[in-house]
């Protein structure tokens, strides 16, 4: 019998959520494959229907995102829309071998323990305070992007060592979900400075611009807007999150903690040797013009060769790659391309947006920052949200004389930095629930004056410093 008071929405029934999905993605597809879609080739008609039908898949998870993104590509390969060689494009170019190779350090800096050692390291000195634990997440997060070519690990192993300070502290609930939050918040911040900051979406920006973008020229356009975007986001962290307990942190605990790892074991050495390596050949490559993947996938390399190497075997091949995080950017670049060869990315900026280009870049970077953050609060994916937006935006800069680069990198920061709900970005949904302890509400509270700094960073900050940096 229905109690009074006990409401259930039809979508928390089993099985109904992924059944509504499936209904609104085949009439949206059929809805797109009969309209008469002006200024549309069929092609780019195909496209359109079998995107959007993709799209639906993700926002209403009925099979996890790599399926939906194989459906996606079976799709535009079996209704004539493209070229196998053309879905399957980013296998051929230094992008996809640079995630790869990315992921492959990753797991030999985890794996080794020198991240850890590092870590703790920095723990010991910024420990003293609540506030001082809130500084470290961002220190922290931008110091171990250099060791950790990507977010996921950085931040689980950033929370694992939070959580012994908390227990060790004796931290109540509110403030050590304060805490929680802040790990994976200063994680999204702290990614944007470096080109390896995150391998997914930092590279596959550079591949919806077309441009050859080295780690030296990432830094010379994102560092500066990413550390002004962490300091900003953390201000505004303290600001909503104020401590509400006094806070005793047992630094003398924490400095035991460190001694029992002891001296530096030959796998530490040894990783760090070849990360040092990348670093200095990823500053350099505009003097000896190796891309960044080769070195990447060179370092991995050495990292399982014998006497030089043994960090990794061949069963990292498998486990220290994320491969449906790969799927998912093939299928995000395929997006792109297939917009670009079908007409349909052209077919979108003429329809979504105004017909003359404003040529004062300030206007621009309101126009396309604020349609971005908008698409990306219904879509939720940011790689998705990339995809949708990134090649129309390309398109309309470029017809109006702007750089790809500086579309490419709006879309990219609008959708980097900004999220309402913990399903809008991955890094933060990440740490939802017992991983960081915080949930909605948190996300929520930060989310919506999120909004506000995003804009601040991407209008004034953003495009004064490309100016200076000449980007246009």
């Amino acid at each position: 019998m229905h109690k009074p008071g006990n409401h259930t929405s039809l979508f928390q029934l089993p099985g109904v959520k992924p059944l509504v999905g499936v209904f609104l993605s085949v009439v949206a597809a059929v809805s797109i494959w009969f309209l008469p879609l002006h200024g549309l080739a069929p092609e780019g008609k195909k496209a359109l229907a079998i995107t959007l039908f993709t799209v639906i898949w993700w926002v209403f998870k009925i099979v996890p995102p790599a399926y939906s993104t194989l459906l996606m590509l079976m799709g535009y390969i079996l209704l004539g829309v493209a070229t196998p060689q053309e879905v399957f494009a980013i296998w051929t170019t230094p992008l996809m071998w640079l995630i790869i190779g990315s992921f492959l350090m990753a797991t030999a800096v985890t794996k080794s323990g020198l991240a850890e050692r590092v870590a703790t390291f920095f723990i010991i000195r910024f420990a003293g305070s609540y506030l001082g634990l809130i500084i470290l997440t961002y220190v922290l997060g931008f110091v171990l992007s250099f060791l950790i070519p990507h977010p996921f690990p950085r931040a689980l192993l950033m929370m694992s060592l939070m959580r012994a300070v908390i227990q060790k502290s004796g931290v109540n609930a509110t403030d050590a979900a304060s805490l929680g939050f802040s790990v994976f918040v200063a994680t999204t911040a702290t990614s944007t400075i470096l080109l390896t900051g995150d391998s997914t979406l930092n590279i596959a920006t550079i591949g919806f611009s077309g441009l050859s973008v080295g780690w030296l020229d990432w830094a010379k356009y994102m560092a500066v807007p990413g550390i002004l975007a962490s300091v900003l986001m953390m201000l505004l962290y303290m600001a909503i999150f104020p401590q509400t307990d006094p806070v005793e942190i047992d630094r003398t605990s924490l400095i035991l903690e460190q001694d029992k790892h002891g001296k530096m074991t030959r796998k530490e050495i040894i990783t760090l040797i070849w990360v040092s390596m990348a670093l200095v050949l990823w500053m350099t490559d505009s003097l000896h013009g190796i891309d960044p993947a080769w070195i990447a996938l060179l370092v991995a390399v050495g990292l399982s060769l014998p006497k030089v190497g043994g960090v990794l075997d061949e069963n990292d091949l498998m486990s220290g790659i994320n491969w449906p995080i790969l799927l998912f950017v093939v299928g995000a670049m395929a997006i792109g391309t297939v917009g670009r060869t079908t007409g349909l990315a052209q077919w979108l900026a003429g329809n979504l947006l105004p017909a003359k280009t404003p040529q004062n870049p300030y206007i621009f970077a309101a126009l396309v920052g604020g349609v971005t953050m908008v698409i990306h609060m219904v879509l939720g994916s940011a790689l998705a949200c990339m995809s949708i937006m990134a090649p129309p935006m390309v398109h309309y800069a470029v017809s109006a004389g702007w750089s790809p680069l500086f579309p490419s990198l709006l879309v990219y920061t609008a959708v980097a930095i900004h999220y309402i709900f913990p399903f809008q970005h991955v890094t933060i949904l990440l740490g939802q629930g017992d991983t960081g302890g915080y949930g909605s509400r948190q996300v929520l509270k930060y989310g919506v004056p999120l909004t506000l700094v995003t804009l601040i960073v991407l209008i004034p900050i953003e495009v004064t410093w490309w100016m200076v940096m000449g980007l246009f």
